[in-house]
């Protein structure tokens, strides 16, 4: 694994934040336009959240998704073409945390952030049903968060849906990405953020890498998954599904021919539109 010096793992995060700022803006907007919903702010076990809420009807449900950025860039703004769309579509609540980024605020922080809104939400939600996802990085926070679930004999979300999801930092897990050619993410940019990320920490804790299952729990929740065959994480991905399928757990994949990392972000991708559509009816509640 790559070592940065301090200077030039700072020029790098910077170089990704930037870019994903720049990318990722414009389908922000997008969505906001395109989606019929109301958008507010509030903090939630004294974390800011991002609240997206169908405009003009009752939410039925409530989702917590995790935002995505390889841990070092992101925020609930840059999920919006993601967060809208299934909002408008299923009449469901969701709530996107503004958990801490590294290194600024390395692992666990941003984790445990997460955890106190989980927690508030799954309480405070009653019997309504409760959902989390996350893509990318914010994918592997929220298998995080259902194995600590299981795990505490808390609640377990009752679905789960993960874009892309980042679930294996150690070096073998970034190796099998090795020759992808996604035009969104390189191996290198998964380098830097595992070591802005974790530092000297060990990246096959299951708080890290939740998809290096010894046993998949009889708890775990019926999950979709997605990814692409430009997907740099699509090994790693296909892997979690088959692991799920060997434990008889409920799973769906959509595995997009020629779709990159997350390609539900991009609205300019007919695929993109279609999977969320799939995710929203996947979350839409009595389904």
């Amino acid at each position: 694994m790559t070592n940065y010096p301090p200077d030039a793992l700072a020029k790098a995060v910077h170089a990704i934040r930037t870019r994903m700022s720049d990318e990722f803006a414009a389908n922000a907007l997008r969505a906001l336009q395109r989606w019929p919903v109301t958008v507010s702010r509030a903090e939630i076990a004294g974390i800011p959240c991002q609240i997206i809420t169908p405009a003009d009807q009752q939410p039925a449900a409530t989702l917590l998704h995790i935002f995505g950025g390889g841990y070092v860039s992101g925020s609930p703004e840059s999920e919006q073409p993601i967060t809208c769309a299934i909002s408008a579509q299923s009449a469901i609540r969701i709530v996107v945390p503004y958990y801490a980024l590294a290194p600024e605020h390395p692992f666990p922080a941003g984790l445990e952030e997460c955890i106190r809104v989980y927690d508030t939400l799954s309480i405070q939600n009653g019997h309504q049903p409760f959902y989390l996802s996350g893509e990318s990085a914010g994918g592997g926070m929220a298998m995080a968060l259902t194995r600590r679930a299981i795990g505490q004999s808390r609640k377990v979300p009752d679905r789960l849906v993960l874009f892309s999801p980042w679930s294996d930092l150690t070096a073998e897990g970034i190796a099998r990405s090795g020759g992808i050619d996604d035009p969104t993410i390189t191996v290198e940019d998964l380098r830097v953020c595992v070591q802005a990320y974790l530092g000297n920490r060990d990246p096959g804790d299951p708080r890290v890498s939740p998809g290096l299952f010894d046993a998949i729990p009889a708890q775990w929740p019926p999950t979709l998954l997605t990814t692409g065959s430009q997907d740099i994480l699509q090994h790693t991905v296909r892997r979690i599904a088959e692991n799920l399928r060997a434990a008889s757990r409920p799973v769906e994949i959509i595995d997009a021919e020629g779709m990159c990392h997350v390609f539900e972000i991009f609205d300019e991708f007919p695929e993109g539109t279609a999977s969320l559509e799939q995710a929203a009816a996947f979350l839409t509640p009595g389904r």
